[in-house]
């Protein structure tokens, strides 16, 4: 049990490491210089996660697959339920959490980052947190079967 929780205290950490980087290469115009999370002394170190040799599910193809995709989502104070539309414009960055396998059928926990693309008449949406993948291999290719909200959530106005 206490290697289960220190192992998903790691994914978060993980997880947290990554929003922080992707906050950081928003930054400015034009492409982000990359960056490594520094190492504390006494923390373990972050491994990467992003991607299985043995899988072709990559945060590219869940970034492609996900557009068009309706997701119910509520604020950050779990109120205010709506729905959120993934478009083919809008920023998004997709970062794999954890993956399970099992045949035919793989089952990921991803974290999302996302925003849509307001008019001057529009307040900025920011959409964030935790989806549950499903992915079917049919006729040998990787199909999204399902999407189950964890805790994707949006926010109003813009992030400080």
């Amino acid at each position: 049990m206490a290697l289960e929780q220190q192992s998903r205290r790691q994914r978060v950490l993980q997880c947290v490491a990554g929003v922080v980087l992707i906050a950081g290469s928003m930054t400015g115009c034009g492409p982000g210089r990359e960056s490594q999370p520094a190492a504390t002394a006494g923390a373990p170190a972050l491994q990467p996660v992003q991607q299985s040799a043995q899988s072709e599910v990559t945060p590219e193809k869940i970034s492609g697959d996900i557009v068009g995709k309706v997701v119910r989502i509520s604020d950050s104070t779990g109120g205010n339920p709506n729905e959120w539309t993934f478009e083919s414009s809008e920023f998004r960055r997709v970062a794999i959490i954890e993956r399970k396998s099992a045949g035919d059928r793989e089952t990921l926990v991803v974290f999302v980052t996302t925003q849509n693309n307001p008019q001057a008449d529009e307040e900025q949406v920011r959409v964030s947190g935790k989806l549950q993948l499903t992915y079917e291999r049919k006729n040998g290719k990787w199909a999204l079967a399902g999407i189950e909200n964890l805790n994707f959530q949006y926010t109003i106005g813009v992030a400080t």
